[in-house]
């Protein structure tokens, strides 16, 4: 098992045909990863404690934890109220500009950024040394086990500067020993056109995969090129059912490479020697039963700056059953957050399960499919879900109701489907917005 060197700039090589990134961790017995994070759990309360790191210690008092001999471990945990996003903005703004739930001085870190801001106020983000390790590490064990392997080229749009996202993939990738080629955020089609022309000319190993795809594929219409035969681009699966992405992730803030897939058994094997990840009741605190929706709560370990049962309102499910891939950690499915979550004429969803059903349409997704989904209001239950979708060919109105049939099929829900012209809808260089309010 590794560990934390801060002069040292990359990891040591590895035998490219062994099984595992790290074996030692990954390997580890289910008790010895236990005893690691019981004392980790441990560590890091006394730390809350000592420092004192004021809203965390806050938290410890109310439930009746006044020092860290009063925490044993992991199953202490849900005794501790839980910690929202809410609350980091709160303290930021009441103590700006990093808040009263940092373990370090700002001055002690190497690395500043932001959330994006899609759900709020943006908060800030520190990284020490040896934080910006662990997120390095974490995803050297996800690239390991999705074939990658050093000496290949990568590449990725994601953005920068104030936000880290793209900082911090860049930084992983090149940790790793992937030739890592960043292109722009498709702002404008200059932009994706710099992109795709890049790919063009090196033929990337690893090949993109982003927020922005759909604007990468019109610009590559216009351009009058095939995205497949000339840029080597395909659309990606939405998959075929089971239970969430394969990929975890519990953002910048918290833990950005939490887990990734081994591709044996569903979900994703999460790096349980570094967080304890709960899916939990967020009425009783408590986890749920494993294989149950609950939301996704992430207590980080050995770390210089961590989160103490950070409640991401997301919905997580936990899978416990042994692996034949032979990573021992537990395995985790993100279901979507659940602010998307809709909710019409009595059926649950997620904004992808009504994307996945309108990549049946050829008409509506060449070269990128663009939709949105009227947000129902309370008194509007009942009635069918409305959709905008930008039209590619064909007559509007046959392929409106070819929406709508592939949406009751698909997801149980009728649909009333508004057909747009093509480039009617605001575009996105990274996360696009499905869901608007009427």
């Amino acid at each position: 098992m590794p560990s934390f060197d801060p002069l040292r700039v990359g990891p040591e090589p590895r035998d490219p045909e062994q099984k595992f990134w790290d074996p030692e961790a990954q390997t580890q017995s289910v008790d010895e990863r236990r005893r690691l994070q019981d004392e980790r759990v441990r560590t890091l309360i006394r730390r809350v404690l000592e420092m004192p790191v004021p809203l965390f210690a806050e938290k410890l008092e109310s439930a009746g934890i006044k020092r860290a001999e009063d925490v044993a471990g992991v199953d202490d945990l849900a005794r501790i109220p839980l910690t929202h996003k809410q609350d980091l903005r709160d303290s930021e703004a009441e103590h700006p500009p990093i808040g009263k739930y940092r373990f370090t001085d700002l001055r002690q870190c190497v690395r500043v950024g932001q959330s994006t801001g899609t759900t709020g106020t943006p908060t800030t983000m520190i990284w020490t040394r040896k934080d910006v390790w662990v997120e390095y590490e974490s995803a050297a064990r996800m690239f390991w086990r999705a074939g990658h392997r050093p000496g290949m080229m990568a590449t990725h749009a994601h953005p920068a500067y104030l936000y880290g996202g793209g900082l911090m993939l860049s930084g992983a990738y090149e940790y790793f020993g992937i030739c890592n080629l960043w292109v722009p955020p498709p702002e404008t089609d200059d932009d994706a056109e710099k992109g795709i022309r890049a790919w063009m000319r090196f033929r990337p190993d690893i090949p993109f995969v982003g927020f922005s795809l759909g604007r990468f594929y019109e610009v590559i219409a216009k351009l009058g090129l095939d995205a497949k035969k000339d840029v080597r681009l395909e659309i990606p699966s939405m998959g075929g059912g089971g239970k969430g992405m394969g990929l975890m992730t519990a953002g910048l803030e918290c833990y950005a490479y939490l887990g990734g897939q081994c591709g044996q058994s569903p979900g994703a094997h999460l790096h349980d020697d570094w967080a304890i990840v709960q899916a939990v009741d967020p009425e009783t605190g408590r986890d749920v039963p494993d294989g149950e929706w609950g939301n996704l709560v992430v207590t980080t370990l050995d770390r210089d700056n961590g989160v103490l049962r950070y409640d991401l309102e997301e919905a997580c499910a936990i899978d416990r059953a042994p692996c034949p891939c032979g990573d021992t950690s537990i395995r985790g499915f993100w279901g979507g957050r659940f602010k998307d979550l809709l909710s019409s004429q009595g059926v649950h969803f997620q904004v992808a399960e009504i994307e996945r059903a309108l990549r049946s349409v050829d008409e509506v997704t060449q070269p990128s499919l663009e939709f949105v989904v009227v947000r129902p209001r309370d008194d509007q239950r009942d009635a069918p879900l409305r959709l905008r979708i930008e039209l590619a060919e064909g007559d509007p109105d046959d392929v409106g109701r070819k929406c709508a049939g592939a949406i009751v099929e698909s997801v149980g829900v009728r649909a009333e489907v508004e057909i747009l012209d093509r480039d009617s809808l605001p575009r996105s260089a990274f996360k696009t917005n499905r869901m608007v309010d009427d």
